[in-house]
């Protein structure tokens, strides 16, 4: 049975897409340290703290469905442009206007269409940059992992995750540059190897609860170290162990792959023919949530679906999941009627 149905492979995209719902919901409350009370913060820190493994996730699962794939360079990028490209230049040119005639932030110009080749027209896009640029580097990659053993696949990743993640905080930490030279091994790469080794991975019980444990143990450090380095830096919002490249998060990412594929491959819940289909629905829209999802925030934000609602509209301990779990419904609800229209569809694939 091939990887793509695998119900494992629906469930970790959903909670993806959630998880950056739920991620945007929050925020906008960790830039306000010095103007919210102390249990709102930390309410967004906490929140934020839970789902930082969102976009990492999108990346291992991308290098466990695609590198064991054999198909040629043509094949491989033709199948990348309808699913990627095409609905990044389509929402790139949607979120142009949008900023212009909705949020009314800025005004069209030569320059706002010719950036897109490098810079995203709205903040969640980048994603879609990064994922073209991790695309690149497939079939090579491919190359690499069908035709080398895990131990060398294990040493990939092991300096990968020292170059991306090891030397910046030995440089922050001691204020020495680094001066060996690993640029060719960085970025999101290493995620893809990840997924490739675990998707081939049998999730045991054990790995389970120890990838829970794990998962726990993350988050704490991630919600503790933001907080201490924002206070010493006087309130301004110290992000770096929010970064999908720290340490901690790529911890994270690898135990909660772990634990949701365990999860979805033995739970009783997951047996069931209509909890499938709607998983499965859910997944097949997850793309299109993800583009539309910022647009429905900001509406709801504003109040023009009639109430006003997001992380500040009350306690932000049910403000964030009020407003990333209506956000993520509408959000999937308008997918879902756009992908039935014909010519209209191709922006959501």
């Amino acid at each position: 049975m091939k990887k793509q149905n695998f119900l494992w492979v629906d469930v970790i995209r959903v909670i993806a897409t959630f998880s950056v719902i739920w991620l945007h919901s929050a925020a906008p409350l960790l830039y306000k340290y010095n103007e919210l009370p102390t249990s709102d913060w930390w309410a967004g820190n906490i929140y934020d703290s839970l789902v930082r493994m969102c976009v990492p996730l999108f990346f291992i699962l991308s290098g466990s469905l695609l590198l064991e794939k054999k198909e040629n360079i043509s094949i491989f990028f033709t199948k990348r442009i309808s699913k990627v490209f095409l609905p990044l230049i389509i929402w790139s040119i949607l979120y142009i206007l949008w900023k212009m005639y909705y949020e009314g932030s800025s005004s069209i110009s030569f320059y706002s269409f010719y950036s897109l080749a490098l810079t995203p027209a709205y903040y969640h896009l980048w994603f879609l940059y990064a994922i073209i640029g991790l695309y690149l580097y497939v079939p090579i990659l491919r190359v690499l992992v069908q035709n080398s053993n895990n131990e060398l696949l294990y040493y990939f990743i092991a300096l990968w995750f020292f170059a991306v993640s090891i030397v910046p905080i030995f440089e922050k930490i001691t204020h020495i540059d680094n001066r060996i030279d690993l640029k060719m091994i960085s970025g999101y790469v290493g995620y893809l190897v990840i997924g490739h080794l675990l998707g081939n991975m049998r999730a045991t019980r054990k790995k389970f609860y120890l990838s829970l444990l794990i998962f726990v143990f993350t988050v704490v450090v991630t919600a503790v170290m933001t907080y201490v380095f924002t206070v010493k830096n006087e309130g301004v919002f110290f992000g770096y162990f929010y970064s999908y490249l720290s340490p901690n998060i790529i911890i994270m990412s690898v135990s909660v792959f772990i634990s949701i594929k365990y999860f979805s491959e033995n739970a009783r819940i997951f047996e069931s023919i209509l909890f499938q289909k709607l998983i499965r629905s859910l997944s097949s829209a997850s793309l299109g949530i993800y583009l539309i999802h910022t647009m429905v925030l900001f509406v709801l934000k504003k109040g023009d679906f009639g109430i006003s609602l997001s992380s500040f509209s009350y306690s932000a301990i049910y403000a964030v999941p009020i407003t990333a779990i209506t956000t993520f419904s509408l959000s999937f609800f308008i997918i879902y009627f756009i992908k039935k229209i014909p010519i209209i569809k191709q922006i959501a694939p």
